[in-house]
Order: C-alpha cells, then structure tokens, then sequence
C-alpha cells in the first residue's frame, strides 16, 4: 500500500506543463483581484513549466501531441492569460503537415 503513495507521490512531484498552466491562469486570477500571492504562484508556474519543458526536451518520447484543437486552445489561453510559454507550446502542439488527424476531420 505505501508503494502506490509514493508512486502518487512521486508523479505529483513532477513538473507538468499542463499544471504550470493550470497554475499560472490561477495566480493571473489571484493577481487580478488583488491578492497578493497571485505574484507568487504566477512565478512558480513559470518555473514549473520551465522545468517540465527542460524534462521534455531530454525525453524525446515526452514530446507534445501534435493536435490542432489543443493546439489552437493552448495558445488562445497564453494569449488571454498573458502567458508567452502557453502560446508557444500551443503553436508547438499545431501539425505543420496534414497528418491523420487532419485529413479525417477530427482536428
């Protein structure tokens, strides 16, 4: 039983870009409205997502599907949320070629 937490544990402890989005659209709101910790979580978003960009270039296998939906939304939500990286990593996520996913409609 304690190996599955600490498996949970351990994917928790992972930087994932999805979360450092999900984090930093979180602190964008919190500064918004004034709080003061909106800064901070803002800023740790950005070196989570840093970090889990860095883990992904060293892992070519953890590459971003490539997705012309995701992709369009991802960078919509950089777009409205100020984020650079989010808008880059949406651009990233658009096939540059008509693939399957293109051709059979479903993106």
């Amino acid at each position: 039983m304690s190996s599955d937490q600490s498996s949970s544990a351990d994917s928790q402890s992972q930087p994932s870009m999805l979360g450092g989005h999900a984090k930093y659209v979180q602190g964008a709101v919190s500064s918004a409205l004034g709080y003061e910790s909106g800064q901070q979580t803002k800023d740790a978003a950005v070196q989570e997502m840093r970090d889990a960009k860095e883990a992904q270039s060293s892992d070519p296998h953890q590459q971003p599907a490539q997705s012309t939906i995701l992709g369009s939304v991802e960078k919509a939500a950089g777009q409205v949320t100020g984020c650079e990286g989010m808008v880059e990593e949406g651009k990233d996520r658009i096939p540059q070629k008509a693939g399957i996913e293109e051709t059979n409609g479903t993106g």
